[in-house]
């Protein structure tokens, strides 16, 4: 009698447990042969011993350096040392023991990439090509007890149109590798055996119904009992009787289970299942859980749930493939929990078997894609084909997965409408457990007909996230949130690939790229970096870079959150995107290992199950103001709270909200804060903290200025918006000249989006970077970075570029250029020139200052530095070098 644990699989997959009799183990050396010329069928390799080469399995052409070795290092993304695309043989010998004659046997290939073709002795078994499930081969008729052998073709050509850039195939992130991975193995069942099983969960009436495929390999029917229990829980146990057992038939059983408790993200509740036919018992573990909507929200059992999510786009740089192994991706899932998420988004892939396992037990919910970024969905009948092919195996191959909620066709896709939303209602139609929908973002900007909710950037009605566009004009603050925007959408509304900003390398992880894939095209911005004299500073740049970049997301994130039954967001994305572009966008590597940006705990305050939230005007106040903030919760708990304590600080100001009850599923208004400002006669930086009890804490920068404020110049200091004869003849004459006037690059207030070698018609600025300890900012209160308050200096303006300056020259205000152009770039800076002291300031500070607090406070500080006994430049620069930095 055999035990062959499923483990939530309707194949026969992962078998922890299956007695060693009962498998074959092929993982190893076998033979191999790259065929480049695709003459391997028309020569009939398959009947031959391959003596060209060996290789091992698991793995790929790239691990054992086989193919055409790559001499030139990419541009835009990692580097393969060795590129293959094609045609491979795999062969080797196998002995079939007489205890399996009388056997069902199967070939098991966990993670082929892309075709595969098989052949036994030489004789043909088909093929299979999906790039989401096992491939599987019933091997019966061939494998006799004594020896064999097993010729694999892996093809990796690119034969169907499922998109260049799709994430299952794209050298931007997985490489379209060619191999296999993963458990590679023959596995034999009894004769008459359990070939698959479909869980579905009833969570009202606390039992599971269970769709049992078996499978008989005699010519003789079969009857008899087959039974069901779950391990631990009383009066979980079920039996039918089957009769009549030819070829394949489904049999159904229904399990009650009064005892268990509910599958959710706080507690992946899994119970062991024991399914027993003639000689043949299956293990597989199964949860009560249901995922389903009503109006603009998720449910999940019946509770409102917003979708804390981030994307996982196929980055293993070490091998070039996703990992097959529990335990690497419940590091990953540990590590999003620990930032507060609760959702995944696989951008045009699908996982392998144990990342559901691991999301099971963390309960993260996972929305799962078909391996498509085309545009001739519905035009291309091989790729629909596909498509729906491979839809009906994802769903066959992990449907049985609790944390498997949602099903997508594919990333922004374009073609048949009619024929995508048709596809999606054959699956919820084939498959009830979970949600489904057409697309992640898309042209259309209503979801499909048969959707069940919709990952969109922006509706008819406008946008869901945070663009350029926001703050070209005028940079407001936090009340305000998507609600105009979500209006036309009737289903939970998700916001697709939220932030993409920017953040600059540090070049430390460079020696981690041990693996098959290297930094080959980082290396060369690092060169640059180095020979411009900033090498010591990229660390720096990164921190700066990173915490501006993340401020804006968090106030994207917190946006979606104060938006009334909104659905949830896809952060794009907590870790580096390699590709397109070296997308260097997160707050961890692609390794997922911390940049020291911000800490897990700093990054729950605004990712959590429950989120103060304040609605303030602005982030920039004047003293004759008062402060005016209102204070929401969003709150998708395990339970509503009752009766909930707010208090709140403003720098030297606190107070206390009146306690609030707050549902689940809701946007709760806690009160108004209102505090005059009266009492700040200088600048200052201001945090306004706010806690919930029990444990939910958030809190947000701004800033308050006077009023009014002398902005003339102080005797001895020149100050001129040109570069002319008077300010040369100040300085040759020994004077202080401060210089107001702009550079020759671009700037602008957010950083750059996604990556500026990809969209490259952005200014390409980072922010800023520098010392507030530096005399020059004694008056003007600020972070080594940019936030919110720089927008009125840094939007539109024009910085210094100082490439031809010595290599130890080092702005007051540096700007962070983006790191493809390495440009030393400076907001303010310092110099002696000739026997003068000259500070240049490329932002704006002369114009409408009377509505402009931030400038006159900076103007103000640089005087007063210019002024001042602190004024000493270290560093030189001649007059022609100061004439060459000038915009024209």
């Amino acid at each position: 009698m055999s035990c062959r644990p499923i483990l939530f699989t309707s194949f026969l997959l992962t078998p922890f447990l299956l007695a060693a009799s009962d498998r074959i183990p092929l993982a190893g050396t076998w033979r191999f042969q790259l065929d480049a010329q695709n003459q391997g069928r028309a020569e009939r390799w398959y009947d031959r011993t391959l003596a060209a080469d060996s290789i091992f399995l698991p793995g790929s052409t790239d691990e054992a350096g086989k193919g055409v070795k790559v001499v030139e290092p990419e541009t835009g993304w990692l580097t393969r040392p060795y590129k293959y695309e094609g045609a491979a043989w795999y062969q080797k010998d196998v002995v079939i023991p007489p205890t399996w004659a009388g056997k069902r046997i199967l070939l098991f290939l966990e993670r082929p990439h892309w075709e595969t073709e098989v052949w036994v002795d030489g004789r043909n078994f088909g093929s299979q090509n999906s790039l989401s499930t096992p491939h599987q081969y019933d091997l019966t008729r061939a494998l006799s007890p004594g020896p064999h052998h097993i010729t694999i073709c892996v093809d990796n050509s690119y034969k169907i149109d499922v998109g260049t850039r799709a994430h299952s195939v794209t050298d931007h992130t997985q490489t379209n590798w060619n191999g296999i991975v993963g458990a590679i193995e023959l596995r034999a069942a009894p004769a008459v055996s359990i070939e698959s099983v479909a869980v579905y969960p009833d969570i009202a009436a606390k039992q599971v119904r269970i769709a049992v495929t078996l499978h008989n390999i005699t010519a003789s029917p079969a009857a008899g009992t087959l039974t069901a229990d779950v391990a631990g829980l009383t009066g979980a146990h079920a039996a039918t009787w089957v009769r009549d057992i030819v070829g394949s038939q489904t049999a159904e059983l229904t399990v009650p289970m009064p005892e268990a408790r509910l599958w959710d993200e706080w507690a992946g509740e899994i119970y062991q299942l024991m399914l027993t036919v003639f000689d043949d018992r299956v293990e597989i573990p199964v949860s009560l859980r249901q995922i389903s909507t009503r109006g603009t929200q998720f449910l999940l059992n019946g509770r409102p749930v917003f979708l804390r999510g981030t994307l996982e786009c196929n980055i293993f740089p070490l091998t070039g493939y996703p990992s097959t192994k529990v335990e690497d991706w419940e590091r990953i899932f540990r590590i999003a929990r620990s930032y507060g998420l609760n959702a995944f988004r696989f951008h045009s892939n699908c996982p392998p078997e144990a990342a559901f396992i691991a999301a099971d037990r963390a309960g993260f919910l996972l929305h799962v894609e078909l391996p498509v970024w085309s545009s001739a969905v519905g035009k291309d009948p091989k790729l629909d084909d596909f498509m729906r092919a491979e839809g009906f195996r994802i769903l066959k191959a992990y449907g049985n997965h609790p944390s498997f909620t949602m099903l997508c066709l594919g990333n922004e896709l374009v073609g048949d409408d009619a024929f995508m939303d048709g596809l999606v209602a054959e699956f919820k139609q084939s498959d009830p457990r979970r949600l489904y929908t057409f697309s992640a973002d898309h042209r259309r900007r209503l979801p499909g007909a048969t959707s069940d909710y919709y990952v969109t950037q922006q509706t008819s009605a406008g946008r869901l996230r945070i663009n350029g566009t926001r703050f070209e004009k005028t940079m407001d603050g936090t009340d305000h949130d998507f609600s105009a925007a979500a209006q036309p959408v009737t289903v939970p509304l998700v916001t697709h690939e939220m932030g993409q900003w920017a953040v600059f390398p540090s070049y430390d992880e460079l020696a981690k790229y041990t693996g098959v894939l290297k930094p080959r095209n980082l290396e060369p911005f690092r060169a640059q970096l180095e020979a411009r004299g900033m090498l010591d500073q990229a660390h720096d740049f990164q921190l700066a870079s990173g915490r501006f970049s993340w401020a804006i997301y968090k106030e994207d994130m917190e946006a979606a959150l104060r938006t009334p039954h909104y659905g949830g967001f896809f952060l794009l994305q907590l870790e580096d995107f390699p590709g397109q572009g070296e997308a260097l966008v997160g707050l961890l590597d692609s390794f997922w290992d911390s940049k020291g940006i911000l800490t897990p705990e700093e990054f729950r305050r605004f990712s959590n199950q429950t989120v103060p939230l304040a609605r303030m005007k602005k982030f920039v106040w004047t003293s004759d103001e008062t402060f005016t903030a209102r204070i929401d919760v969003a709150h998708y708990g395990k339970q509503p709270i009752e009766a909930a304590h707010t208090l709140w600080s403003l720098n030297y100001d606190s107070g206390e909200l009146p306690p609030a009850n707050l549902p689940l599923g809701s946007v709760t208004t806690l009160g108004e804060i209102s505090v005059p400002l009266s009492k700040y006669t200088r600048a200052t930086h201001l945090k306004l903290a706010v806690h919930v009890s029990p444990d939910a804490q958030n809190e947000w920068d701004l800033w308050v200025y006077p009023k009014s404020l002398s902005t003339e110049p102080p005797p001895g200091v020149l100050v001129t918006s040109a570069f002319d004869d008077s300010a040369k003849a100040a300085l040759a004459a020994g004077r202080s000249v401060v210089l107001l006037a702009p550079g020759l690059q671009p700037m602008r207030f957010t950083p750059v989006f996604w990556s500026n070698a990809f969209f490259g018609t952005q200014p390409g600025t980072l922010g800023i970077f520098c010392d507030p300890a530096h005399p020059a900012l004694r008056q003007f209160p600020t972070s080594r970075h940019s936030d919110w308050q720089w927008w009125e200096l840094t939007e539109g303006a024009h910085a210094y570029i100082l490439d031809d300056t010595a290599p130890a020259f080092r702005p007051i205000v540096q700007v962070i250029d983006d790191f493809h152009r390495n440009h030393k770039l400076g907001a303010v800076i310092e110099a002696s020139v000739g026997n003068g002291k000259l500070l240049a300031v490329s932002l704006d500070i002369a114009t409408h200052l009377d509505a402009r607090p931030v400038a006159r406070q900076l103007r103000r500080s640089l005087l007063d530095y210019a002024a001042s006994a602190d004024f000493h430049p270290r560093q030189n620069l001649t007059v022609a070098q100061v004439e060459a930095l000038l915009s024209k």
